[in-house]
C-alpha cells in the first residue's frame, strides 16, 4: 500500500488478509489477487467488479482483525459467485437493496461457522429464509414480501454485488481513474474479465482439492465449485437439440426430381420439367452392445431417441446392434422396441460404416456407446454423427462427431 494512510490501518488489513487465508486456505488465491484500496467514509468493506476491495480506515481500526478478515472473505464470495453478472441477468435495478440482502444471505450461510461477521451482515435466518438457497431464490421471496426485511438500511457491498458503480470506486473498469480512494496495496489495476474467470476456476479447483483432503469445506461452496468445474448438462435436452439439428438440415435440402411431373409442365409441353422434392430424413441408431454397456441404460436412452424422432416427424428408424461386428440391422416403428444383440468386444467404427452404407443413406447416425472403442479417422461423407457417451468417465470421441454426455444413472439437470 502507498499514500498518506495510517500505518496501523495498513498493518491491520495485512493481518486480516493473512488471517483469512489461514482460516480459508482454498480462498487464498482470490484474497491475494484483490488489491485493497483505502476508502474513508464507506462504513466498512466493499468491492468492485474489477476485484478491488475498498476498506474504511475507521472501521478497520474499530473491528477486531478477525472481523476485517471475515469481511474480506465475504466480498471475495461476491466476486467468486459473479453476483454482478447474475444481478444483470435477474434485472434487480428496481430493488438493489433486496438483491444485496439475498446475496449476503447466500454467502454468509455457507461461511457462518468460520467467520466473525459484524452484526449488520445478514444470514438467511435473519430474514426468515431457509439455508442453502441461491441468491435468486432469496431475492424472489423477499421481493414477493413473503419474508422479513430488517428495518435498518442494508450495507452496500459495492458493484461486485450488484454491478452498479459507486462513488468510491475507480471509474469504469480495471484501469479507470481513482474515485475516492487514498491508498492502495498495488497499482489498483484490478482483475480483468478473462483473468477473473481463470481465478474463479483456480479457486474452485482449490476448494475441491481441500475438500478431498480435509473434508471441512462448506457445502454451499463445494456445490459452487463443482458446478463451475463439472457442470451438469441436461443430456436429454442436448441430445434432442443435436438430433433435431441433423434432421432439420436434411429436411431442409431441396433437390430436383423427375419422378413426378412439374406443375409448370403445361406451359412447356415439349419439355420435361423436373419437380422440386424435399427428402424425408433417414436416421440410423448404432447401439453399442458390447459387454461393458448395460442393457437398462441403453433401453432408457433408446426410448429418449424414439421420443425425439417422433417429435420431429421421423416415422421408423433403423437400429444396428454392434459390438466388434454388426449383429443385427432392422427397421422398427419405435427405436425403444428393438431387441439388442451382442456382448463381445467393441468397434463403433464398424457400426458407423455399416450405417452410412445403408440405402437410403441416413442423414443422421446416432451412436450410443460408453466410448471404449476405436473410431474412424474421418467423418463419414453425407451423414451427421451424434455420439451419446454413456458414463461419467467416457473418453471423448473424435472432434468431427457431435457429443452428448449421458450420466450412468440417466440423470442430468432437469432429468427425471
Amino acid at each position: 500500500m502507498s499514500g498518506a494512510v495510517d500505518p496501523e490501518v495498513l498493518h491491520r488489513v495485512a493481518a486480516a488478509r493473512l488471517w483469512a487465508a489461514h482460516r480459508f486456505p482454498y480462498l487464498a488465491s482470490a484474497l491475494f489477487a484483490s488489491p485493497v484500496e483505502i476508502a474513508p467514509g464507506i462504513g466498512g468493506v466493499a468491492a468492485d467488479v474489477a476485484w478491488r476491495v475498498y476498506v474504511d480506515p475507521d472501521a478497520v481500526r474499530a473491528w477486531p482483525i478477525e472481523t476485517t478478515g471475515s469481511m474480506l472473505v465475504h466480498h471475495v464470495g461476491h466476486l467468486l459467485r459473479d453476483h454482478a453478472t447474475r444481478a444483470a441477468e435477474t434485472d434487480v435495478r428496481d430493488d438493489v437493496e433486496g438483491w444485496l440482502r439475498a446475496t449476503d444471505a447466500e454467502i454468509n450461510d455457507d461461511l457462518a461457522a468460520g467467520l466473525a461477521l459484524p452484526s449488520s451482515q445478514l444470514r438467511p435466518g435473519d430474514l426468515d429464509l431457509v439455508d442453502g438457497r441461491l441468491a435468486e431464490e432469496y431475492f424472489e421471496e423477499l421481493r414477493d414480501g413473503r419474508h422479513t426485511r430488517r428495518p435498518e438500511p442494508c450495507v452496500d457491498c459495492g458493484s461486485a454485488a450488484h454491478g452498479e458503480q459507486r462513488p468510491w470506486e475507480r471509474g469504469g473498469g480495471p484501469s479507470g481513474d481513482g474515485a475516492g480512494s487514498s491508498g492502495s496495496d498495488g497499482d489498483g489495476s484490478g482483475v480483468d474479465g478473462p483473468s477473473a474467470d481463470l481465478l474463479r476456476r483456480q479457486v474452485a479447483a482449490d476448494v475441491l482439492a481441500h475438500g478431498r483432503r480435509a473434508g471441512d469445506v462448506p457445502a454451499g461452496l463445494e456445490r459452487w465449485a463443482t458446478a463451475l468445474l463439472r457442470p451438469t448438462v441436461d443430456w436429454r435436452r442436448a441430445l434432442r437439440a443435436e438430433i433435431r439439428r441433423g434432421v432439420g438440415d436434411a429436411a431442409g435440402r431441396v433437390d430436383y426430381s423427375y419422378r413426378r411431373p412439374s406443375r409448370r409442365a403445361a406451359a412447356l409441353p415439349q419439355v420435361v420439367l423436373p419437380s422440386l422434392r424435399r427428402p424425408v430424413p433417414e436416421v440410423a441408431v448404432v447401439c453399442d452392445t458390447s459387454g461393458s454397456v448395460g442393457g437398462p441404460m441403453l433401453d432408457r436412452v433408446l426410448a429418449e431417441v424414439d421420443g425425439v424422432l417422433g417429435a420431429v416427424g421421423v416415422r421408423g428408424v433403423r437400429v444396428l446392434s454392434v459390438d466388434a461386428a454388426v449383429h443385427d440391422v432392422r427397421r422398427v416403428a419405435r427405436a425403444g422396441a428393438v431387441r439388442l444383440r451382442g456382448g463381445g468386444g467393441t468397434d463403433m467404427g464398424v457400426g458407423i460404416t455399416a450405417a452410412v452404407e445403408l440405402r437410403p443413406r441416413p442423414a443422421v447416425v446416432v451412436v450410443l456407446t460408453d466410448g471404449e472403442t476405436p473410431w474412424p479417422d474421418a467423418a463419414p461423407v453425407g451423414a451427421r454423427v451424434v455420439v451419446g457417451l454413456i458414463g461419467d468417465g467416457a473418453p471423448d470421441p473424435p472432434s468431427w462427431a457431435r457429443t452428448v454426455r449421458i450420466p450412468l444413472d440417466g440423470r442430468g439437470a432437469g432429468g427425471v
